[in-house]
């Protein structure tokens, strides 16, 4: 195949033109429900995956010196810790999409898309009677990366770690509101006495899904260290950084970063699981869609980030060695965990005033945005939750707050009726506007990640009578985290397959005045009753008949209120490339998601090498 240039990429490609945002200004019909799930795939095992290697020698120099193109795995991703290379631990303010995710492992895993739990350097745990206990029984054989064992008394010193340093370190706050304290029992039992009953404690704080996990590091090495996220803990020369995981950082660059696998992986030492075949994984920084397609197409890389539906497009009508996990067929990738709201800032007025959050939302018409912003390639959302089986059995229950709540109608007449109903009216130009002003709906979103959206968006605004464009400062996420976007996209970053992570976000406790970074309740919305009702659903065991009692109490209150507004299912579209590397994770066989959520080992073990 003959290599694409940037320039024929671009002239190739079809993205969106004028022309689509025009066409957003024609009415389409959203359903009012969620989606049935779909019957989950059977996912590969994690341990003792299939993937053929040969075992490596007793001795070979280290790091691995060259290694050739179909043993190195190549990716493009973007986060601060390319901005700071002099900082290498774990701990140091890294981005979620962290490249340090194949270096340290995880007690559990969780695979949401198999819909699958696997054990890892945890064997079994049990709570006591009340939950207030958790007992953990950690695996035998586990060793740092310098040779000595990984104990009970490591995981110990990380959770006890994270209690006395929070808010500060990653996690800690979490780890402080649910440990009263972590004690290791012997080498291979921990113990975690929890503040109150938290039958969750094990899936919320011990089990690694998406982009949330605890690292957890070697006592013998960070207890000597005052500042977790100062320590530059990286230096090859001493085996630095000493970790659990397959893979250890040889190399730290501007623009790169390289991981090696370990020969002596105790993992392999101990027959759990097979060595990879990726000797190295390449982590490139990221740039923009176009550039990145470009090299997929070219063989540069192995996995970008998630791409536009249109540029995934031109990728597949151009490389027929690239695929997607939907194949090359729409909607080129999966639901993510990450559904997409437009949030207000709910401390703030107007937007603190629910009639005018639900005139604002009967705007939106959240299917155009799929049909017009994506091409078709996509889904709507009618609340905060990603479509996942073990979520869809809870949001059945509340078909009838939907339908006498239900953030996906489009009626222009019944937001103009709220907006005169709270003495607002419109001025010469068709705005609304009190007092004189016209209230502040621009939409801070990012580009390119919400740029085939948001504009379409924008104008449904407008057309509704609230002035509003699509605006992206050079601060902009700064700005949707501090409060100054009255209005802004992003997505949850929550509930996988229990409702709980989620609705524990819009608790009240979380909620932060302007000026603050938002933290997990970004509307900044709270309510006594809503708090109520997840404080019991904390209490209660996962599954009880009294949590989808619950659950019915606290949305039918957040619909009421309505503190932000569903817009779409987040998708992530990534085109994955078969020339050096198959058994990519895929709507047939979907053990895993993307390479930059902290799950990424687990692609690492079964990626196969095609020659």
């Amino acid at each position: 195949m003959n290599r694409i240039s940037r320039r024929d990429f671009l002239r190739f490609s079809t993205v969106a033109a004028a022309g689509a945002l025009a066409a957003a200004c024609a009415k389409t019909t959203a359903p009012t429900t969620a989606p049935k799930a779909t019957t989950k795939a059977e996912a590969t095992p994690v341990p003792k995956t299939e993937a053929t290697a040969t075992s490596a020698p007793a001795k070979k120099p280290w790091p691995r010196g060259e290694v050739p193109r179909n043993r190195t795995l190549i990716r493009s991703f973007n986060g601060p810790e390319f901005t700071d290379n002099a900082i290498a631990s774990c701990y140091a303010g890294s981005s979620h999409q962290s490249s340090y995710a194949c270096q340290y492992e995880a007690l559990y895993y969780y695979a949401a898309l198999a819909d699958k739990t696997w054990p890892h350097l945890c064997e079994s745990h049990e709570y006591n009677a009340n939950a207030t206990e958790l007992t953990m029984h950690l695996r035998k054989g586990v060793e740092w990366s310098d040779g000595k064992p990984f104990t009970a008394k490591d995981v110990a010193f990380v959770y006890n770690t994270l209690r006395d340093k929070a808010p500060d370190y990653s996690n800690s706050s979490d780890v402080k509101a649910a440990v009263k304290e972590a004690v290791a029992v012997d080498d291979y039992t921990v113990k975690f006495v929890l503040n109150e009953p938290n039958y969750r404690f094990h899936f919320t704080l011990c089990t690694t899904r998406f982009d949330r996990g605890v690292y957890l590091v070697p006592e013998h090495i960070y207890k000597d260290q005052a500042d977790w996220r100062t320590y530059g803990d990286f230096d090859p020369a001493k085996g630095l950084p000493v970790v659990t995981g397959a893979y250890q950082c040889i190399e730290l660059a501007p623009s790169y970063k390289k991981f090696d696998l370990r020969y002596d992986w105790w993992a392999g030492k101990t027959g759990f699981m097979k060595m990879p075949q990726i000797e190295r994984v390449l982590h490139l920084g990221f740039t923009d869609d176009q550039k990145a397609a470009q090299q997929i197409i070219n063989n540069e890389i192995d996995e970008p980030l998630d791409l536009r539906p249109r540029v995934i497009k031109t990728i597949l009508d151009q490389a027929p060695h690239v695929i997607t996990h939907t194949g090359r067929e729409k909607p080129y990738g999966y639901v993510d965990w990450w559904p997409i709201s437009m949030y207000f800032n709910c401390t703030e007025a107007p937007y603190n005033d629910p009639k005018f959050r639900w005139a604002v939302a009967l705007v939106v018409d959240q299917q155009q945005l799929v049909d017009v912003g994506w091409d078709g390639a996509g889904q709507t959302t009618n609340g905060p939750y990603p479509y996942y089986p073990g979520l869809m059995k809870y949001i059945d229950t509340i078909k009838d707050v939907l339908q006498q709540y239900n953030p996906l109608e489009v009626n222009l007449k019944k937001s103009e009726d709220l907006m005169k109903g709270l003495g607002w009216t419109k001025d010469g130009e068709g705005f609304w506007t009190k007092d004189g002003k016209r209230p502040d709906l621009d939409i801070w979103a990012a580009v390119p990640l919400f740029g085939d959206i948001a504009p379409i968006t924008a104008e449904q605004l407008r057309k509704g009578g609230f002035y509003s464009n699509h605006v992206t400062p050079p601060d902009v996420w700064a700005g949707k985290g501090d409060g100054r976007a009255k209005l802004h996209f992003f997505g949850h970053g929550g509930s996988t397959k229990d409702p709980y992570d989620t609705m524990s976000m819009y608790h009240s406790k979380w909620v932060k005045p302007t000026g603050t970074d938002c933290g997990p309740n970004r509307p900044r919305w709270g309510n006594p009753e809503f708090d109520a009702a997840v404080e019991e659903f904390s209490r209660t065991p996962e599954g009880d008949k009294k949590t989808f009692d619950l659950f019915h109490k606290a949305f039918e209150i957040w619909y009421r209120e309505l503190p932000e507004v569903p817009l779409v299912q987040w998708f992530h579209r990534m085109p994955m490339n078969t020339t050096y590397w198959k058994n990519w994770p895929v709507k047939e066989n979907p053990y895993n998601t993307a390479l930059w959520h902290l799950t990424m080992p687990i692609t690492l073990w079964n990626l196969q090498a095609t020659q």
